[in-house]
């Protein structure tokens, strides 16, 4: 039980008198002093007081409770007064009696004999009172100090105190797990023990010359472990002083992974400055957290004015609603945007075209809140497709027209000749056909490599059964087993329909055999999907095999099917799969693409 009087409470105090008479006279008493309350009318047990003033029979009845609430109130004194009349003398006369033995030396503080003056019993309960408020004020200072000594034992920080001379007087337990040291290997030593030679002696002067001041020092500071390893930390040192310096208290914040972190944040941040292609970080409302220069540039604003604001700001409304409704995607389905865009920069003036993959961009607690945009400026590049499919439109369609009328002309003396005549004659009409089928997949892959790829979740089982059986009519004489789960899905571009077409039709092409054989596997294992395709003819050339694996120029391809190899090369490698080529057991070629395998959800054909 405490009580702590503030300066105008009046005081409590709590009468156990048993005498009636005396009851009246101290309740007269109280009552003509303002700064005393009586408090009886709860049990004792109870009641808030900060005094107690029994008669002998009060001590008697009462005497239990008195210890009870005594020993409740420890370490702080609620003290109790003992007015005690000359008959009641014998309570304190032997040493032998049971309220004297265990009672009175445990319970009473002070014993007043009756009758006395008012005047001293102001004195006496002004004296009791004076001891509880010591003992108050005492029990509070300890609780203050057990609470610092705990939260220093417990905190996370390195705590450590100097004397003035900076001699080690005490460490936290923080302190040994962050240097290493033991508490018994550094009392009476200095901070100097942690000291790594990566600091200059002005730092140490400058130090010592503001905590000398009697002023706080907070810097960063790299110091050595026992083990010899560098840590970096932020420190801060204080004098305990009152007129003159008593010791010096340092805390020391191990940041050693922060500045790791904050060094590389740096750095990445300067190369992403330094990018020539617009970067920028929204949050989920599309407001900009964070642009490099690049986009101010183009913007035709700086980074302030840019914070907080989105493309519509800067940007014709066309490109900021295709730019909005690929945010929203992103947030929608957790997943990466690629689009391009042609945006016109109303400040700047400035055209460009970009290729935009845009990803969601999760905080620490892996909370989604934003996307996070790189804009790579492909207005160069989309120039050069443009003439490229020009030219190639111009050369397809000269060399369409061409072959046209040579392969009308061969036929024609095929028809109408014999023999050797016939047979070169038919020669051109095979070569022509070679070479119109080269000039379609020419423009096959003119398409592929000048577009965005559109990247979609598909059924490769459903795909594989598709192909066999569209190929399967076409080309009767050949045998095409196909062996795929119920569902396979991948993400892959919808022109893997032309790199499995490309495959079947290539291996049926140039098989040896009157029956060509062509087996179609489908694994779906982990996050892979593999795709085989296996032959039974007489195997695939070396320089043809390194154009499915590696994409490698080549520099002799004889016949068309070297362009349909590439375009399966690139299909795949949009589709950011692979491709291995091995011999199949006993004669023949296998093919295996692997693809990104995902969730069955929602794939098409």
């Amino acid at each position: 039980m405490e009580h702590t009087t503030q300066p105008d409470d009046p005081v409590r105090i709590y009468p156990l008198i048993a005498d009636s008479g005396n009851r009246r006279v101290l309740g007269k008493w109280l009552a003509d002093h303002e700064t005393y309350v009586a408090v009886d009318d709860h049990p004792i047990t109870e009641a808030d007081i900060d005094l107690c003033i029994v008669d002998g029979e009060g001590l008697r009845r009462h005497r239990d409770d008195l210890e009870s609430v005594k020993n409740e109130a420890r370490p702080t004194l609620l003290p109790v007064l003992l007015l005690l009349s000359e008959r009641d003398a014998e309570i304190i006369a032997t040493d032998r009696s049971e309220i004297a033995d265990n009672v009175l030396m445990s319970t009473v503080d002070e014993v007043v004999s009756l009758p006395m003056r008012q005047a001293e019993l102001e004195w006496r309960i002004g004296a009791l009172l004076r001891l509880r408020s010591q003992s108050l004020e005492l029990d509070a200072k300890t609780k203050k100090l057990r609470q610092f000594r705990e939260a220093v034992e417990a905190s996370g920080h390195a705590i450590f105190i100097t004397d003035p001379d900076g001699r080690l007087t005490y460490v936290n337990p923080a302190f040994e797990s962050v240097t290493g040291y033991d508490a018994e290997e550094v009392i009476g030593e200095t901070p100097a023990l942690l000291n790594s030679g990566e600091m200059s002696e002005t730092y140490y002067e400058k130090l010592w010359e503001t905590i000398e001041a009697g002023e706080t020092w907070e810097a960063e500071i790299v110091d050595r472990r026992k083990d010899g390893e560098l840590y970096t930390a932020y420190q801060t040192i204080a004098p305990i002083a009152d007129d003159e310096v008593r010791a010096f208290v340092a805390v020391q914040t191990d940041i050693t992974e922060h500045k790791q972190l904050r060094d590389r944040l740096k750095r990445h941040r300067d190369i992403i400055q330094q990018l020539e292609d617009p970067i920028m970080l929204q949050d989920d409302e599309g407001r900009f957290e964070l642009v490099n220069e690049a986009l101010c540039e183009f913007a035709g604003l700086s980074a302030s004015e840019l914070a907080g604001r989105d493309e519509y700001l800067f940007m014709d409304d066309e490109a900021a609603e295709t730019i909005e409704r690929r945010k929203s995607e992103a947030l929608d389905t957790g997943e990466p945007v690629r689009y391009s865009i042609s945006p016109e920069f109303e400040r700047s003036g400035k055209e460009a075209v970009f290729r935009t993959s845009r990803y969601p961009y999760y905080n620490e607690t892996d909370e989604l809140v934003g996307t996070f945009a790189i804009c790579r400026d492909v207005t160069d590049l989309e120039e050069r497709t443009r003439q490229l499919r020009v030219l190639d439109n111009i050369l397809r369609h000269n060399l369409r027209n061409d072959l046209t009328v040579i392969r009308g002309l061969a036929d024609r003396i095929r028809t109408e000749s014999s023999g050797e005549t016939a047979e070169t004659a038919e020669r051109i009409v095979s070569h022509a056909d070679d070479l119109m089928t080269t000039g379609e997949k020419s423009r096959s892959i003119t398409e592929l490599l000048g577009e965005e790829p559109e990247i979609k979740r598909i059924d490769i089982a459903s795909l594989a059964r598709s192909v066999a059986e569209g190929i399967g009519a076409e080309r009767p004489a050949a045998l095409i087993d196909v062996d795929v789960p119920e569902r396979a899905t991948a993400e892959t571009t919808f022109k893997f329909r032309e790199a499995m077409e490309e495959l079947i039709k290539n291996a049926i092409d140039h098989s040896d055999r009157e029956t060509p054989s062509i087996e179609i596997r489908i694994l779906a294992t982990g996050d892979t999907v593999e795709v085989r395709v296996v032959d039974d003819g007489p195997g695939i050339p070396a320089v043809e095999r390194d154009v499915l694996v590696t994409g490698r120029a080549i520099d002799d391809l004889y016949h068309g099917s070297g362009l349909g190899l590439w375009l399966v090369y690139w299909i795949v490698e949009q589709s950011d799969g692979s491709i291995d080529v091995t011999d199949a057991e006993p004669r023949g070629t296998e093919i295996e693409i692997r693809l990104p395998r995902v969730e069955d959800d929602d794939a098409v054909e």
